[in-house]
């Protein structure tokens, strides 16, 4: 039985660790998105082209909320890799965290045909 739990315990902690490392570059992703918005805001801006600015403004708001989600997320996995080591049911929460890996992994999008 102590075997089985260490077993679920590491696979709920690399669990977690693919959603944090997920989550970091999801942030990093929508970073670049966000400059690279922000950057075709100025573009327009000086071009004189308002249609264009008002969209591209558009995408540097969404990309700017994509990032925030990503870093709420990434620093909530962190905070959960962290906090069961500080109390003395480590190996069952991390256990627990299993659970993520088989209900709340992230499955690649279906692409339609």
């Amino acid at each position: 039985m102590e075997a089985a739990l260490i077993i679920l315990a590491v696979l709920g902690f690399v669990a977690m660790l693919v959603r944090l490392v997920r989550a970091a570059f999801g942030a990093l992703r929508h970073g670049v998105d966000a400059f690279l918005a922000r950057e075709a805001v100025e573009a327009r801006a000086r071009r004189g082209d308002l249609t264009g600015m008002a969209e591209a403004q558009n995408w540097n708001r969404g990309a700017r909320r994509a990032r925030l989600r990503s870093l709420v997320i990434a620093a909530l996995c962190l905070a959960a890799l962290v906090a069961p080591a500080f109390t003395p049911w480590t190996r069952e929460l991390y256990a627990a965290y299993s659970l993520l890996w088989l209900f709340a992994h992230p499955r690649p999008a279906l692409r339609p045909r």
